[in-house]
């Protein structure tokens, strides 16, 4: 029988012999990315919101914003380098909703036995008022509203438009017409046609852009130059639709070029693969190259007539996640992974999908019951990839992002680590390395030895500041950390101070290179730059600008001040080792 001092001896030594193997080389690339990289910003990660479920977000009038979901929004901001938040009202139920303008509630189901994933409501007026009044509160947000497509003679979609606009201003940044229209047929949204085609997807966007040159409301919302599309899933091909006509006819209109995309769906009730492929970075790469050729396509348009291109909607599993999978701290890696290798590959922003209160994909929980109803929250952990990638991009240039391929992490699925550089978006330097640990190894580090030419013309590279996303195993849905706080428990959606035995702020001289320890699994973020932009939001809601108190203490207690991590000997390593057998056994 083990004694009561034996697990944390035998973590200890466990985590000693970890550090004596070798590092891994983390090599900075011979040349920074190219001037035609797309820039991304620290807004670059948004949510996206389901609209029929707006309201538990939001609140159903000016007055009852939930103070949580302002908390949460708030800790965004923050981060956001002073540009404003990206929230993205639509999904199915945005593409099948009726606008009505007499309306006095905010949201109204109309169809008990509506789809669940696509539910009938109508919405009204104060939806707009809401949505500038919270926008007002947290500091700034950009909106993107979905436009039906579904009947596109329909006089909603204009009288929809003109009102949006009119209430929303420069807080709205683009309508999105039509949601998934590669699935228009599939979904029996067009009963009259057989298959519904690219081509008479053209028609019927000619057919919606001529009715926004004149809206009941406010004239001409086409002239503004907000609109985006073709927001297509699963079915059809971005290359061939940019060039089938769609874009040489509609260039001068368009805003983004969207698109929506989740790795697997859960629509039928099961599913193809667990959280296991979620933790291999090779993966996420391959995911990011669906629509590559049309990706290729767009870069390579000259700057005048190309067009940004977002993901306006993605999570885990379509149809709202598996519990015990989507919830998990391995998918709060995996997603700000994700949403950094979009960055890489030409996307400029990307919005993680939300819905009702209960389903397991949701980054934050409002309590069960009706809308506004009161009560705690909670935070699952996609939600700190949200803070993660905010931090990682900060900057007033913007960043081009660049994946490492740390160990051939890019193409070998049996890599646990990855990363990314982040260069400043008009000169060489780089802002920020990103580093993940997929080893499921109950916090036990890997060793990332940086090149010292990460460093060169950092500003500050005798003074880096590490800051740590960590809990206990990939499987954790509660206890997570990021620079040493946490929402764990915390039903107000304000960060806290973790317990002593979080991995706080680190500070590194890293001027002829360093080496970085990185619990398994966590991920680490090393600022090369001023930090003072990056804030931490404190347990009474104040902001407080620079690293934590915790900077310069290791996780272990040990000062790591230096450029690398003292590393045992093998020959202590394997005294550890015997004394580690004989505590366990």
């Amino acid at each position: 029988m083990r004694t009561s001092w034996s697990r944390p001896l035998s973590l200890l030594l466990s985590s000693a012999l970890y550090r004596s193997v070798t590092a891994l080389s983390v090599n900075a690339p011979s040349n920074p990315p190219s001037e035609n990289a797309t820039i991304v910003y620290a807004n670059f990660l948004g949510l996206s919101v389901e609209l029929a479920y707006l309201n538990f977000y939001f609140g159903n009038t000016t007055s009852d914003a939930p103070q949580p979901m302002l908390n949460y929004l708030s800790a965004l901001h923050d981060r956001s380098s002073g540009l404003p938040l990206r929230v993205r009202l639509g999904g199915n139920s945005m593409d099948s909703a009726t606008y009505v303008p007499s309306q006095q509630d905010m949201i109204e189901f109309t169809d008990p036995n509506s789809n669940s994933n696509d539910p009938i409501v109508n919405f009204g007026p104060v939806t707009f008022d809401v949505m500038n009044s919270v926008s007002d509160s947290v500091g700034g947000i950009q909106y993107l509203i979905g436009l039906s497509l579904r009947d596109p003679n329909s006089s909603n979609i204009p009288l929809l438009a003109g009102d949006a606009q009119k209430a929303l201003g420069n807080k709205l940044d683009s309508f999105i017409l039509g949601n998934e229209p590669d699935l228009y047929t599939r979904h029996g949204d067009r009963p009259n046609m057989a298959n519904y085609s690219v081509y008479d997807y053209i028609g019927d966007y000619w057919v919606v852009l001529e009715n926004l040159q004149d809206t009941p409301t406010d004239g001409d919302v086409l002239s503004l130059d907000k609109i985006s599309g073709p927001t297509i899933c699963c079915v059809w091909d971005l290359d061939a639709v940019l060039q089938s006509g769609w874009l040489n006819d509609f260039s001068s209109r368009l805003n983004y070029i969207t698109l929506q995309h989740y790795p697997q769906d859960v629509c039928s009730g099961s599913y193809s693969f667990g959280l296991s492929h979620y933790l291999q970075h090779a993966n996420t790469v391959s995911l990011a190259q669906w629509q590559s050729p049309g990706i290729d396509y767009l870069l390579s348009l000259p700057p005048t007539s190309r067009r940004r291109l977002i993901m306006d909607e993605f999570n885990s599993l379509s149809c709202g996640g598996v519990p015990g999978l989507s919830n998990t701290f391995g998918v709060a890696m995996w997603t700000a992974d994700y949403a950094l290798q979009m960055a890489s590959v030409g996307y400029s922003a990307a919005y993680l999908h939300t819905r009702e209160p209960g389903i397991s994909y949701n980054p934050v929980m409002p309590p069960a019951g009706v809308a506004d109803n009161g009560g705690a929250w909670s935070t699952n952990p996609n939600y700190y990839a949200m803070l993660v990638v905010a931090e990682a991009l900060q900057g007033g240039n913007g960043n081009r992002v660049v994946d490492l391929n740390i160990a051939n992490s890019m193409q070998s699925t049996g890599a646990t680590a990855a990363g990314y550089a982040a260069y400043d978006g008009n000169a060489s330097v780089v802002n920020s390395i990103v580093l993940f640990n997929y080893a499921n190894s109950s916090g036990t580090p890997s060793n990332f030895s940086l090149d010292s030419a990460f460093f060169h013309s950092a500003p500050s590279a005798k003074n880096v500041t590490v800051r740590f996303l960590t809990a206990p195993s990939v499987n954790e849905e509660v206890f997570v950390t990021w620079g040493g706080q946490t929402l764990a428990n915390i039903g107000d959606g304000l960060l806290t101070p973790a317990s002593s035995a979080a991995w706080n702020d680190q500070s590194l001289s890293c001027a002829s290179g360093c080496t970085v320890q990185v619990p398994g699994p966590g991920v680490a973020v090393l600022f090369l730059t001023d930090l003072s932009t990056v804030s931490n939001s404190t347990d009474d809601g104040a902001t407080s600008s620079g690293t934590s108190s915790s900077t310069g203490s290791a996780p272990t207690g040990q000062q790591t001040t230096s450029g690398s991590a003292a590393l045992p000997t093998p020959v202590v390593g394997i005294l550890l080792s015997f004394l580690l057998t004989l505590v366990y056994f």
